[in-house]
């Protein structure tokens, strides 16, 4: 019997030319699940006052809310305890939040998705520095409010709304900057909570292109060993610098970590109960754990071509390390295998070497590196499709191809060897709906193979698979 999976990471683009930015195209997670598009098709607003953000960021309605100047929140007003305390924001479904050039910035003010689809975050400056925050308690929350002291909450245990509703699908942040105190100056760690946590049923969601730097506890997937869930996250292209801890912890789940810089970080990866993180092309500088699990909890990574710089406590498969001479093996107890997820999307195109990886990184990373125009940063599908998946069956020996279109049309499929050679072509018709072709691989030679939707001219998407 035929074994005809799909594998990613074949045919890598090297690393793109520092005169010329790289793609900033939705990459990840994020564009699956029909995608992210966030408020298009919305109205496009300037907000001047907080309330103003406020109504834009909660309204049913979709939006792309520019953000062109500083908004800052404000302290409980002891002359009227019924005052609205406007230190977080509660961010709901189908929005865009664009900074204009590097103006976009949100001061001591908490976003909070909760139960929300098709987000994104786009070139914005976010801090809790400073914010005043309530210790009366076992936790610390912003003073006056119930929350935490997060910069980006990512949750979806929204208790208004019935248990089947309370999912969170489809975030994309990008190009932002997370930033609160030196760990050393802060010594509390637990003055602020995280840069950017995620809890519950959330998945879907790329974290790209950002600058995490100056603060204790980073990013965090799952708030404890009972939150299981099949958490879905990439990351790619991230900087992240002076962070003691979580870049990021994972816990459950799937976690794509690629070409991210994480220098002078006390830990690195951290891998806990039943999770299964691809680390590929991550250079790890000055940082003592770059990536540690817990062997107890059963938490898993499987690595690709990382590199670590001046490390100091490295898996036992990476001793001796010549660019890490004086690195010590973990403990056995923070030790972790490898695990057998294949990453379910293409992304060759977006892959720098890792050599490359610091200098691309810090060059492009943050605010002040995009356009702000909101039509160009659109994220664009086919403007007939809404979905596409492939599926392979070993059992049958047939590749599966579904497309959710919104309209009628008819495009061409085809597969080719990596010669090149066009093994099997074949215009189909696609109804507006959900459609599905099946293809009969038994006669295929062993050997990788592209399958390609496309309408002659427009490559619609494609995927690589193996046939054994």
């Amino acid at each position: 019997m035929k074994k005809i999976p799909f594998i990613t990471g074949l045919l890598l683009i090297s690393a793109f030319s520092y005169t010329q930015a790289p793609d900033f195209s939705l990459m990840g997670f994020a564009a699956m699940n029909g995608g992210t598009t966030g408020g298009l098709g919305g109205e496009i607003v300037t907000p001047v006052t907080f309330d103003e953000l406020n109504t834009y960021c909660t309204s049913a309605q979709p939006y792309i809310i520019l953000i062109d100047r500083e908004f800052t929140g404000s302290n409980p007003d002891a002359s009227d305890p019924n005052a609205p305390v406007r230190r977080v924001i509660k961010l709901a479904s189908n929005k865009t939040l664009l900074g204009v050039g590097s103006s976009g910035f949100i001061n001591q003010i908490s976003i909070v998705i909760n139960s929300q689809r098709n987000i994104i975050i786009r070139n914005i400056k976010f801090t809790m520095k400073d914010v005043p925050v309530d210790l009366s308690g076992s936790e610390v929350k912003i003073l006056g409010t119930n929350s935490d002291p997060d910069i980006i909450s990512i949750s979806a245990d929204l208790s208004s709304i019935p248990e089947p509703e309370r999912i969170t699908r489809n975030i994309w942040i990008d190009h932002c900057e997370f930033y609160n105190e030196d760990p050393a100056v802060m010594t509390d760690a637990d003055r602020y909570d995280g840069l950017i946590d995620i809890k519950n049923d959330c998945q879907f969601i790329t974290l790209s292109w950002c600058y995490f730097h100056d603060h204790h506890k980073g990013c965090l997937s799952g708030s404890g060993n009972s939150d299981n869930y099949d958490r879905k996250t990439t990351m790619h292209h991230n900087y992240f610098d002076n962070i003691s801890s979580r870049t990021p912890l994972q816990r459950y789940g799937k976690l794509h970590l690629l070409n991210n810089y994480i220098v002078n970080c006390e830990n690195g990866l951290n891998v806990r109960i039943q999770s299964e993180a691809v680390a590929e092309k991550n250079y790890f500088k000055d940082t003592k754990k770059p990536i540690f699990g817990k062997v107890s909890e059963g938490g898993t990574a499987t690595e690709a071509d990382n590199y670590f710089d001046n490390c100091k406590r490295l898996s036992w498969v990476h001793i001796p390390s010549t660019s890490s001479p004086d690195a010590e093996v973990l403990n056995e107890s923070e030790e972790y295998n490898a695990n057998g997820y294949v990453i379910p999307y293409e992304y060759g195109a977006f892959v720098t070497e890792v050599a490359d990886v610091p200098e691309t990184v810090m060059t492009w990373a943050g605010v002040g590196k995009i356009t702000s125009d909101p039509t160009a940063l659109a994220p664009q599908q086919s403007g007939r499709i809404n979905s596409i998946s492939f599926a392979p069956n070993a059992v049958t020996d047939e590749l599966v191809i579904s497309i959710q279109a919104n309209t009628d049309f008819s495009p061409e499929i085809t597969i080719a060897d990596m010669k090149g050679s066009t093994v099997l072509r074949k215009k189909e018709r696609v109804h507006s709906g959900m459609n599905q072709f099946r293809f009969d691989l038994r006669h295929f030679s062993t050997g990788i193979y592209v399958c390609r939707v496309h309408t002659g001219k427009e490559v619609i998407t494609e995927k690589i698979f193996k046939v054994d």
